[in-house]
């Protein structure tokens, strides 16, 4: 479902199965599914993530950007207020390897 979903999301990223296979990303779910089924194993499961990632790509990227489209997956409020942070920390001072280009470039710093 997850590889699904990144596939969708990154359409023009060209892909390479094992230096023998050159695709672009929308592919990657058929080909892994290729690749199992060539193993020996069931395609069962590729299948129903790749139901699934289809699903949860036109509930959450393609029915929200119609016209006149809704947002029909909607986080539950209880999570929002447990893990919504409401702003940012004024106190909080990001480390230095957080600076831009890692210096202290909004300190008054003189060079001698």
């Amino acid at each position: 479902m997850l590889v699904y979903l990144w596939s969708r999301r990154n359409p023009y990223v060209p892909m390479n199965f094992f230096g023998l296979l050159n695709f672009q990303a929308p592919f990657l779910p058929w080909v892994l599914m290729g690749f199992s089924s060539l193993l020996g194993n069931s395609i069962i499961v590729d299948l129903l993530g790749i139901a699934v990632g289809h699903i949860y790509f036109i509930l959450e990227d393609v029915f929200p950007n119609q016209h006149g489209g809704i947002r029909t997956l909607k986080t539950p409020s209880i999570f929002k207020a447990i893990f919504d942070t409401s702003g940012e920390d004024p106190n909080n001072n990001p480390l230095p390897e957080e600076w831009l280009g890692g210096f202290a470039w909004l300190e008054d710093q003189c060079l001698e």
